[in-house]
């Protein structure tokens, strides 16, 4: 393995802090484990049997809600940690599914070795507590948002936070760097493609954004900012 797959690894939320003999074990009990795009790494309700690192590729996490609704609660780049319940709580199920945006490549660990990984290194099982209290929270969120707020602030709030999670500095504002589709905004914020194009349209009418084929650039912030806390109705 590579030493740029170890410092991914390292440095992703469920094996921060590990000690550099336990360290040597998380590589060695990994598996590699690509899936296509479009394909799944795991389903919503399924035995929560792994826990996973992205290498390569994008991941979408989605939930369907009791209503019916499916939603997006994240987007993962490599580095990132999903499926971290394996740990904790392999027969609850994984909360969520784990769906390949485009060809990706994760690693793997099976509940087994993440036990006794855990048992060498307590911080593993906090790390994923933390992964899981921050799941919940997000979740928790995204719901009360739903019922709450207004389109225009879900899809205002999505922005942002990739904004903030993912943006690069370019000469026109701040560009969301990866590929993002109106539909992926869609089912982040809980509404339709329709509604987004319509958004969008608007917003870059006015200046605040530039949107491109699968690329978007907020070009006022504030302005984005202002919407997502509701202090302005455009």
């Amino acid at each position: 393995m590579d030493g740029k797959m170890q410092e991914l690894i390292r440095q992703s939320s469920l094996f921060k802090d590990v000690g550099s003999d336990v360290f040597a074990q998380v590589l060695e009990t990994c598996i590699p484990r690509s899936v296509e795009e479009d394909g799944f790494f795991f389903m919503q309700g399924d035995a929560a049997s792994h826990a996973f690192v992205l290498l390569e590729g994008r991941v979408k996490m989605l939930q369907i809600t009791p209503n019916g609704q499916q939603i997006t609660l994240r987007i993962l780049t490599p580095g990132q940690t999903y499926g971290g319940i394996a740990i904790l709580n392999p027969l609850e199920g994984y909360p969520a599914t784990a769906q390949a945006m485009e060809n990706s490549t994760a690693l793997a660990w099976d509940t087994a070795h993440l036990r006794k990984l855990a048992e060498m290194e307590p911080s593993i099982s906090l790390n994923a507590m933390q992964l899981m209290h921050a799941y919940i929270t997000e979740l928790q969120e995204r719901q009360k948002a739903l019922v709450t707020d207004r389109v225009e602030q879900r899809i205002a709030r999505i922005l942002m936070k990739l904004a903030s999670q993912y943006g690069k500095k370019v000469e026109e504002g701040v560009l969301i760097n990866f590929p993002l589709t109106r539909k992926d905004i869609a089912e982040m914020s809980g509404t339709t493609l329709f509604t987004v194009s319509r958004t969008l349209k608007e917003w870059e009418r006015q200046g605040m954004v530039k949107i491109g084929r699968e690329k978007v650039c907020i070009c006022k912030p504030h302005g984005l900012v202002s919407l997502a806390d509701d202090l302005v109705r455009r």
